[in-house]
């Protein structure tokens, strides 16, 4: 009777604890009742790191303990555990030896799980496999239990040759997907071809309007009305409903790619479309338009597409200044379509502010300037700010002569492949922004064991894997690759013995970014998310330093 009772405490204790709270009661009582019950006082170790597998996994009870990296006995603290956390998890990674050591901050209570037991339930709960894994890796990381709309089914293929005929893209050069097409790779081709149809065969077309008759979202149709928008009214709606879709198809991390290849475009189309009315303003208001080649570019993590939801952009004009018509006068014009542009942002709807511009720098300079922008910034990087300048080492062409905005990356590239301090101070600087030591009790704790009920996931998370992501994209010399995953993408090429550290920087980028998304905002408050995400916060943690160390360690 009395083990009965034991049981029946232990199970309503896991009940309250995830990953346990999927189980049936049937099986939460079978767990329960395959370990003990384990008393320890404070000061306590558990378990030393290297120590081979014990039969039982521990859920702690009641009180507090530390986890600890004695490597090279050298005592780091790198985790801390209290109520509802799991031990001994270790078993289920590598050979099962302990990777940390354990010892108590208070006394504890501890309950005990058949190992073998907890192994059969991981068998039978993709739940629980889930939660585990999340432990050590963010692969296929979980989201909301929700679907998105990019997994909808594509209308089917005897839909779309019955309405062999009816359509009319026969004569143009479309991309081509094979037969096991998805909506997923369907909008990713229509975005990146610039079309609003695609070839599944010589006779077989798919277009954007029958293809949004079965997902509900015509993305290359909204993109399409963006670039023909002639005012900031029709911009403004047009890109709320862009921000609907990104969220609509938003249910997890792992749809991060395709919302930020959504948002990106997005983007890219309101500002060329803003850009294109304030040049039409300038003209009509008497002030001539230039014959000289130009390009309009953009900075940042709007050039790096990292920003799922439109916003703010920092943009600027670059205008070739070389040739023998050029005039000073020009430049008005580029100065008052830059300022016209900006207001017609924030008329649109974009809100935000962009990057600072350094001092005796503007968005309308010609060829030259920019020339000397960067020249002076790689031959004295610690004078001329180096760090505060890093995002305009992100851009990418937008809108006119985009020749001339690759000639200035080229440019560039062949001034720091000459000044190779220039990337060791870039990759030391990614430490400028450490991420927490851990979340526990729904705190989050500082390295310094200072703990605060929030954090902030863009200067934590975000911004160091982007510093060490553009590191990579400026040591190979491939800067116009300028987003932030596909750089990531690149340098497991490049570094095939660090691909695990980036394949993880990248999903816990993911992470960061899908928690700023649905947030709204930078703050995140680790007491208002479940137990796996918070789980899945600290793993990403454990990740931006590890990528952060591999930087410092192989350019510094």
């Amino acid at each position: 009777m009395k083990t009965s009772v034991i049981r029946q405490r232990v199970a309503d204790f896991l009940r309250q604890h995830a990953p346990f709270d999927s189980l049936s009661d049937g099986d939460l009582l079978e767990l329960a009742g395959s370990g003990k019950v384990k008393f320890h006082q404070s000061e306590e170790y558990l378990y030393r790191q290297g120590d081979g597998k014990i039969p039982l996994i521990w859920v702690i009870q009641q009180g507090r303990v530390e986890v600890l990296d004695e490597m090279d006995g050298i005592q780091r603290l790198h985790d801390v555990l209290s109520e509802g956390d799991l031990l001994g998890l270790d078993r289920f990674v590598g050979d099962g030896s302990f990777q940390y050591s354990a010892r108590t901050l208070s006394d504890v209570i501890l309950y005990g799980v058949g190992a073998a037991e907890m192994e059969a339930v991981v068998a039978r709960y993709p739940e629980v496999e889930r939660y585990l894994s999340a432990r050590f890796s963010m692969a296929g990381a979980p989201g909301f239990e929700r679907r998105s709309w990019l997994d909808s089914e594509p209308p089917p293929l005897s839909f779309l040759r019955a309405r062999k005929g009816r359509q009319n893209y026969f004569c143009q050069e479309l991309p081509r997907l094979d037969d096991a097409y998805s909506t997923r790779s369907a909008i990713r081709a229509m975005l990146e071809k610039n079309v609003d149809a695609i070839r599944i065969d010589d006779s077989t077309i798919l277009s954007a309007r029958e293809l949004s008759l079965f997902c509900n979202h015509d993305v290359p149709g909204l993109i399409g009305k963006l670039q023909a928008a002639l005012s900031p009214e029709e911009i403004a709606p047009l890109l709320l409903l862009a921000r609907r879709f990104v969220m609509d198809a938003l249910a997890s991390a792992n749809d991060l790619d395709e919302c930020c290849l959504i948002g990106g475009y997005v983007l890219r189309a309101a500002a060329g479309a803003c850009i294109r009315i304030a040049e039409l303003e300038a003209v009509a208001s008497g002030i001539e338009a230039p014959t000289l080649p130009y390009c309009w570019m953009m900075f940042g993590a709007s050039a790096r597409a990292d920003i799922p939801q439109p916003r703010f952009p920092t943009i600027a004009v670059i205008y070739d200044d070389s040739g023998p018509e050029f005039s000073p006068l020009e430049s008005f014009y580029f100065v008052s379509v830059a300022g016209m542009t900006s207001h017609y942002f924030h008329e649109s709807g974009l809100s935000g502010v962009g990057i600072e511009w350094p001092e005796g720098t503007h968005p309308a300079m010609p060829m030259s300037e920019w020339q000397r922008l960067y020249s002076e910034t790689i031959a004295d990087p610690i004078r001329n700010h180096l760090y505060e300048r890093r995002e305009f080492f992100d851009l990418v062409p937008l809108h006119g002569e985009r020749w001339i905005c690759n000639q200035l990356i080229s440019r560039f590239c062949s001034e720091i492949a000459a000044e190779p301090m220039v990337i060791s101070l870039l990759a030391n600087d990614t430490l400028m922004n450490l991420p927490p030591l851990t979340l526990s009790e729904g705190m989050v704790v500082e390295l310094d064991g200072v703990r605060h009920d929030s954090f902030d996931i863009e200067s934590v998370v975000l911004q160091p894997i982007a510093d060490a992501a553009r590191v990579f994209a400026l040591s190979s010399g491939r800067p116009e690759k300028a987003g932030t995953l596909e750089r990531l993408t690149s340098a497991v090429a490049d570094y095939p013995d660090a691909a695990d550290i980036l394949i993880e920087a990248a999903d816990a980028f993911r992470i960061g970014l899908y928690h700023r998304t649905i947030s709204g905002g930078r703050r995140i408050h680790p007491a208002k998310l479940g137990k796996l995400d918070q789980m899945l916060l600290k793993t990403a943690f454990t990740s931006v330093h590890r990528v952060m160390q591999f930087t410092v360690n192989r350019f510094v």
